[in-house]
């Protein structure tokens, strides 16, 4: 396998859909609390699953700018692969959701509506992120929690650009290694205050988190896992000749990263494990029936919501699972055909290899 990998055939699809299957799993429990379902939050992890998506996307979106015969050009592409399926949640779940509210129809389409809406609709979903009257009889009143992410995503999208410049004007490893240090400078600043400092608690998916855990996780804090994809795809040729080598260097990193430095080296493994899940070995053209990856992620959380409010959870936690698991990838499926693919462009990586299926 010395020198055979090609970066146009890959396994990064199914990665990103495995990563966001693990989200789901581990929502499944956070959000109902079945303690036959704590399996999943004991070996799986969303946190892992969310970063080793950020690496994906620092070697996919920086890919497609070098590819791009302008800003204009990767700007079009990133807006029609993420933002119509974004739109359609959101506004479906806002409008839909109001048959589950509490509140009169008169109520619920007042001004926490539009504050959600206008919100959410521009990814700031920790402004307003439940609904008039719905989901209060759960544990936790969000209407989609996963969506946090979308932000840091389209600010990846924004700053590629800028260091697709710097590298050209600089030297990548001098722009790419000041990046990485300010990241994990702002990772790990936050985290030391997080860990000195109790008094800001506030509820997340998760659990309790202070002020200053929620924003070391956020951006620029990610941006470490971005630039080991972006590391990943500019010296590919040279990396790709030693899989066994990276492969044993990952699993170090992770044994000592679990057993020693509490997650403090995670990027190294994780950039690892997708390097080699994505490339050592092609398991077949998994984009031909489309990419289901984005959509399980984004219409999971309210989907599970809903679920728990009608009282499924409870009468049944192995019916509960099957219709949640059943609903997510058969709206997921409808994402993909009825919305996502209908944006894309005829040049599109999926719209190719449908073609050639």
């Amino acid at each position: 396998m010395r020198g055979c990998a090609d970066l146009n055939r890959n396994n990064l699809d199914c990665l990103r859909l495995i990563f966001a299957s693990t989200v789901v799993f581990v929502h499944l429990y956070a959000l109902s609390l079945i303690p036959s379902f704590s399996v999943f939050d004991r070996y799986l992890s969303a946190s892992f699953a969310v970063k080793a998506f950020f690496v994906i996307s620092g070697l996919l979106i920086y890919r497609s700018y070098m590819r791009s015969s302008s800003f204009y050009s990767y700007l079009d592409k990133r807006v029609r692969r993420i933002y119509p399926a974004y739109f359609t949640v959101v506004v479906l779940a806002a409008v839909a959701l109001c048959s589950l509210s509490l509140l009169p129809v008169s109520l619920y389409f007042g001004a926490g509506f539009w504050e959600y809406l206008g919100a959410n609709l521009i990814f700031l979903n920790f402004l307003s992120p439940s609904l008039p009257g719905v989901f209060t009889t759960n544990d936790i009143s969000a209407v989609n929690g996963a969506l946090w992410t979308l932000k840091i995503e389209v600010a990846f999208y924004l700053i590629v650009p800028v260091l697709y410049y710097l590298c050209n004007k600089f030297g990548t490893k001098k722009v790419v290694g000041a990046v990485i240090l300010f990241s994990c400078a702002w990772k790990y600043s936050f985290a030391l205050l997080a860990s000195i400092d109790h008094s800001h608690n506030i509820i997340t998916v998760g659990g309790q988190h202070n002020l200053y855990s929620k924003i070391e996780n956020q951006f620029p804090s990610q941006l470490v896992y971005f630039c080991a994809g972006i590391l990943l795809l500019l010296y590919f040729e040279r990396l790709k000749r030693y899989f066994v080598a990276i492969s044993c260097i990952t699993v170090g990193f992770y044994l000592l990263d679990h057993f020693f430095t509490g997650g403090v080296l995670d990027v190294f493994w994780i950039s690892g494990l997708v390097f080699v899940g994505g490339f050592w070995r092609y398991l077949g053209n998994f984009s031909k029936y489309g990419d289901f990856s984005y959509g399980v992620y984004i219409v999971h959380f309210p989907i599970l919501q809903t679920l728990i409010m009608l009282g499924l959870a409870e009468k049944s936690s192995a019916l509960f699972l099957f219709v949640s698991l059943l609903l997510i990838f058969f709206a997921s499926f409808l994402m993909w055909n009825l919305v996502e693919s209908k944006f894309l462009k005829s040049s599109s990586h999926y719209r190719q290899v449908s073609q050639k299926a």
